[in-house]
Formats: structure tokens, C-alpha cells, sequence
């Protein structure tokens, strides 16, 4: 970690010119009113984590021009509709356009978005949603509780893979709109949290009847002008936004770039004025030099390998479990991102509320690892890794284990695959049996709800158990909060034990952005400030 610590010592007050350590940080947040919750303070690992911002420059945010900004493509999967969106620029376009029920703050705590109140029943099964006033789509129109249940309904259909796990449990055909201002939900089974089902992209609000995504509406910052998948996408301001003032720029352009050095390249050249996934070693890089701002997030943001527990070898536990002994996380951690992140134990949202800081860390076991493999009749074995610079960090971490599997009698053959067709369903996504993948990290609820709970719709390790289904549906029905730690709990050490994830990293935001791009700052649920293109202004 001797990196994370040299960044500890740059000066607190280089908020000024917009690089400040993770101490100045918390000077900067003091400064300015605003602090650090105990949640993200343990997913950065107790301290060892830093930060860097884009800063405020002196005075009030400029108005005009056009933000210019490169993404990992997704190729002609890319999208605008909310409910399928799967990719990063997906992500980046959908949260700009459109507004949550749910506000995530850049401490993972949350803040009414459209919705101001979420008020349940005795037993969790019916909630009544009183909804924002005042807030009107790009055509004009007022949101209100029929947008609501448009959207929910639109949610809850099955090829909607994105949307559909969070409103499963909802009792779509009797929802209600109570008043303009109030919704009533019912739902199949207790949720103890139904507003945290709210907060991801894939739920966010469209108007009602809406079904046009080549022109969608929405209630967000900016409002559609063009978009070609796999190219470039054009949103003008939307000068009546529900938080006056904002944006501060009058258009914002999204432009696929998928090669790594070509996104950085254009940042350098002026074409565009950020760049999400900056590569680590670049990162440490123009940290050193200053030219530009580098954004640092600490996040419990998973890096994982997975294995689809469905087909052999990994089938068979042992097979799995030994993998997971294989591995050497401080190593992964320090040579495939350069130490942006802190260590992972397989199962994910370390510093999140219902997180198990119980399990054992889980360390290199080379000899016991073998032992394994041998008892499944796996010595000398050989697979396919398959991996992609589709996310900085996954080919290193991909190399680096392979050389480690050595060790244990195990040959890793990598291949690795085009980054626009890395995370396309109808190509790649969910057919590997050993690769890698990472994911945003919001919630417990949220990644179980879309990675393992029953009809997941991205279920990588094709993981299926009764016993942890039952777990899993005890978890969110339970209000009592000593009780529920209890079911999710339960929940991770099913996980812990036999699932597909090796989760071997938290891993930091590293995103970079000129020196002329101010407002946006680190936020732990996504990359370049969580999307958070109003904040961006353009200084002189």
C-alpha cells in the first residue's frame, strides 16, 4: 500500500487546485458542511484509502458550452431505455436523462428523489409512496402517481432483465394511484426496505404510455437530442429541472471509445473533457504530473472472478473452493490496480449495512488448495479464463492469477475477448463458465436481488439453492433489524461457502477529467461522480 500512503501525505488544501488526499478529504467535506458517513469510511478500508476531486475553482459555477465525455463502448447493445441498460455509458446516458424515487449521496447513504416518503404497513406488505410535486418531464408534461405505476408496470415485465428482480415482489395489478402526490404498493411478500429497490438506473422513472426509446422523455438534467449505439449520443440542458439551477452546461455529449489509450489520448488532446476508467498505472501516473484532475472514489465496488457453478470443473465445489485458496489478494490488489482498493473475502458491500465483518479473511492456501483439487480428481488441471480490457484492472488481475494457479498444479489459459461484446448477453455475458466481472455496490438487497435471488437476471454463477433462496427472501421481509442481520448473515456464509465469486478486490472509482471540467466530485456508487453531469461546469 506504499502508493495509497504517498497519496495520504499530499497536502489537505489541494482541494484548491483539485487534488487532495483522503485526510483532505475529510478537511475539505468538514470545510464545506458536508461529511463522511461510518458506512464509507469502512468500505475504504479503515483509512488506507485516498481521494482525489475535481475542485471548485473560486466563485460560482460558470454557465455554457458542452461537456464532452468517453466511455467504454457497448457496441450496438447500447441503450437509452432504463430497464435493460447494462454497461457503464448505458449508465452514464440513462441517469442524465431520467430521475430515481431514490437518491444515492456519495457516502452510499441515500435522499428523496421523486419520492419524499415511503411509509409501510404493520408487516411490511403494503406501502403508500408520497411522490415529489413540481417536477414536470421534457415534453412538458407533470410527473406524478400514474408515471409511477407505468413505470413499475413496465419494470415487471420479464424481458425487462434489468428492472424485473427489483419489482418481483410487487402486487403490480393492484397498485393504486391514491392521489396525483400518492401511490399505493402492494406487494406478495414483506420487504423491509421497498426504497432501496429504487435507487439503481435500471428503476428509474418514465412517463406513462411511454414506449419509444429511439426519442425517449424523462424528468433528468438533460434531455434527448441524438443517440447512435456503439457511437455518440448528444443531450441539450433541460432548463426547467426540478433541482433549480442545474445544469450549469447547455449540452453533453457521450462518446463510445473503447480502447483504453485512445480515451485517455482524447482527454490529453482536448477532444473530450473526461474519461471514465482511467487505467491504474496511468491513474498514479497523472497524479504524479497534475496535467489533469484524477477522480479517486473509494467504493465497495466488487472486482470478481466467477465461476458458473453449473458446469465442470467448477461444478464441483472443491473445484471452486480451491480456486479461491489460489489466490493471493494483497498481490491482485497491489499489481493489478496499483493498490486503488482495499482487499476482497468473497462476498461483497464490505462497509454496507448488513455486511458480515464475521467471516474470516480469506488468504493464499497453496497446499490446502491442492489437497482439494486432488479429492475432485482435478490435479494438473487446465482451463479457459476468460477476460477483457472492457474494465481497467481485469487483464492484470487475469495474468496475475493465472501465474498464481501455477503454484497449485493448475494451468489458466486467458483469452481475451472484445470489450463491446464482453457484457452483451446475446454474445458473451452469462455464457462464460470462468471470467471475470464487476459490479457497482449499492446495497446488499440491490446485488443479490440482480446477481443470485431467484430469476436474477444476471446470475454469472448460475448459483440455484433452495436453502439460499429461503435465506435471502427472510433477509428483505425482515423488519427487525437484529433479526435480519441474522438472515443475511445466513445469507453470505451460503456464499461464503459454496457460491461462484471469488471476490478479490473493493476496489476504487479511478476516472479522470481536464483541468477545465469543475464540480463533479468521488462518489462511491459510480464512475466520473456517479453520472453526476449537472454538477459539471467549464471554467474559463
Amino acid at each position: 500500500m506504499t502508493d495509497r500512503q504517498d497519496l495520504d501525505r499530499i497536502p489537505g488544501q489541494d482541494l484548491l487546485d483539485g487534488r487532495f488526499s483522503r485526510g483532505g478529504l475529510l478537511k475539505g467535506a468538514a470545510a464545506l458542511g458536508i461529511g463522511m458517513s461510518p458506512l464509507l469510511a469502512a468500505a475504504c478500508g479503515g483509512g488506507s484509502s485516498s481521494s482525489t476531486a475535481a475542485s471548485s475553482s473560486a466563485g460560482a459555477p460558470r454557465r455554457g458550452g458542452q461537456l464532452k465525455l468517453g466511455f467504454v463502448g457497448g457496441g450496438t447493445a447500447e441503450t437509452v431505455d432504463p430497464f435493460i441498460g447494462v454497461t457503464p455509458i448505458d449508465e452514464g446516458r440513462i441517469q442524465n436523462l431520467y430521475d430515481p424515487m431514490v437518491i444515492v449521496n456519495p457516502d452510499l447513504t441515500t435522499s428523496p428523489g421523486l419520492a419524499l416518503e415511503w411509509n409501510p404497513n404493520s408487516d411490511a406488505t403494503v406501502y403508500e409512496v408520497k411522490l415529489r410535486d413540481g417536477v414536470t418531464f421534457h415534453n412538458g408534461k407533470s410527473f406524478g402517481a400514474d408515471d409511477v405505476i407505468y413505470s413499475i408496470q413496465q419494470m415487471s415485465k420479464p424481458a425487462n432483465f434489468g428492472s424485473y428482480p427489483f419489482v418481483s415482489g410487487i402486487d403490480v395489478a393492484n397498485m393504486k394511484a391514491v392521489r396525483k402526490d400518492l401511490v399505493r404498493i402492494p406487494l406478495k411478500a414483506p420487504d423491509g426496505d421497498l426504497a432501496a429497490n429504487f435507487t439503481y438506473y435500471n428503476t428509474w422513472m418514465v412517463p406513462a404510455g411511454q414506449t419509444d426509446y429511439k426519442h425517449p422523455i424523462g424528468t433528468g438534467p438533460f434531455a434527448f437530442e441524438s443517440f447512435t449505439p456503439g457511437q455518440q449520443s448528444v443531450f441539450k440542458k433541460n432548463p426547467n429541472y426540478w433541482q433549480t439551477g442545474k445544469p450549469y452546461v447547455d449540452s453533453l455529449m457521450i462518446t463510445s471509445i473503447t480502447d483504453p489509450t485512445a480515451r485517455l489520448n482524447a482527454l490529453l488532446a482536448g477532444t473530450i473533457d473526461g474519461m471514465a476508467q482511467l487505467p491504474f498505472q496511468e491513474a498514479k501516473a497523472h497524479q504524479a504530473t497534475g496535467d489533469i484532475n484524477v477522480l479517486v472514489a473509494p467504493s465497495p465496488q466488487a472486482m470478481m472472478f466467477y465461476m458458473d457453478t453449473q458446469k465442470a470443473p467448477f461444478s464441483d465445489n472443491r473445484v471452486r473452493q480451491a480456486f479461491r485458496l489460489i489466490a493471493d489478494r494483497p498481490a491482485l490488489v497491489e499489481g493489478a490496480i496499483s493498490g486503488f482498493g482495499t482487499v476482497g473475502n468473497d462476498t461483497v458491500g464490505k462497509g454496507l449495512p448488513y455486511y458480515d465483518t464475521s467471516l474470516p479473511q480469506r488468504v493464499q492456501d497453496i497446499d490446502k488448495a491442492k489437497s482439494l483439487l486432488k479429492a475432485a480428481g482435478q490435479s494438473n488441471l487446465t482451463v479457459e479464463f476468460q477476460t477483457s480490457d472492457i474494465f481497467p484492472g481485469f487483464v492484470e488481475s487475469a495474468t496475475l492469477f493465472a501465474q498464481q494457479a501455477k503454484a497449485a498444479g493448475v494451468t489458466v489459459n486467458l483469452k481475451q475477448e472484445p470489450a463491446n461484446s464482453y457484457y452483451n448477453p446475446s454474445l458473451l455475458y452469462l455464457k462464460m463458465a470462468f471470467a471475470e466481472t464487476q459490479w457497482p455496490m449499492l446495497s446488499l438487497k440491490y446485488f443479490y436481488l440482480q446477481a443470485l435471488s431467484t430469476g436474477a437476471p444476471y446470475n454469472e454463477t448460475h448459483f440455484k439453492q433452495a436453502a439460499f433462496n429461503t435465506a435471502l427472501a427472510n433477509a428483505i421481509g425482515e423488519l427487525d433489524k437484529t433479526k435480519a442481520q441474522d438472515y443475511w448473515n445466513q445469507v453470505q456464509q451460503i456464499q461464503y461457502d459454496q457460491g461462484g465469486y471469488l471476490q478479490w478486490t473493493n476496489a476504487d472509482w479511478v476516472d479522470a477529467v481536464s483541468k477545465k471540467v469543475q464540480g463533479l466530485k468521488p462518489h462511491a456508487a459510480g464512475a466520473l461522480g456517479n453520472y453526476l453531469f449537472m454538477d459539471a461546469w467549464l471554467s474559463a
